[in-house]
């Protein structure tokens, strides 16, 4: 069994990302400001008429990102469920199917968001859990609200 993956460039750090999870590769316009968004969030975009989140993959995993994106950086769209998200990429390195045989569960620099990875001719690989990055950015919202709301039920 092989997965098909794409693989790309964050700072400097690749991961790959399951295909099933991409809606396309684009180009982002103009990113607006989200106030009190949990620091993973850099924005919004519009993509096609929907605003959708712009993630930092680099700020999920405590590695310096700038402060703002820039238009015309390249990102990928991706989509779980009900739920989109534009992560912002230094560039996309390749897509491929790669055999199971590959892949490794756990491992260094596993955790939540990165179950495992995949051995290359270029070293090792992390493989990101797209669903749990977007379900813990989702419960950092939820915690930013109630916080809110309590603060100003307190007044």
């Amino acid at each position: 069994m092989e997965l098909d993956v794409i693989v790309f460039e964050t700072g400097d750090r690749r991961f790959a990302l399951e295909l099933k999870y991409v809606q396309e590769v684009f180009t982002l316009g103009h990113v607006t400001p989200v106030p009190l968004a949990p620091p993973a969030i850099q924005g919004s975009a519009n993509v096609r008429g929907k605003m959708v989140p712009v993630v930092s993959i680099q700020t999920l995993f405590g590695l310096p990102t700038r402060s703002k994106v820039l238009p015309g950086t390249t990102a990928i769209l991706t989509h779980v469920g009900e739920t989109s998200a534009a992560l912002p990429v230094r560039r996309v390195v390749d897509v491929v199917s790669v055999p199971q045989s590959r892949y490794e569960e756990g491992g260094q620099g596993s955790g939540p968001l990165i179950p495992g990875s995949f051995r290359g001719v270029a070293g090792s690989t992390p493989l990101l859990d797209i669903a749990a990055a977007l379900r813990s950015i989702q419960r950092a919202s939820v915690r930013a609200n109630e916080a809110i709301h309590t603060r100003s039920e307190v007044r």
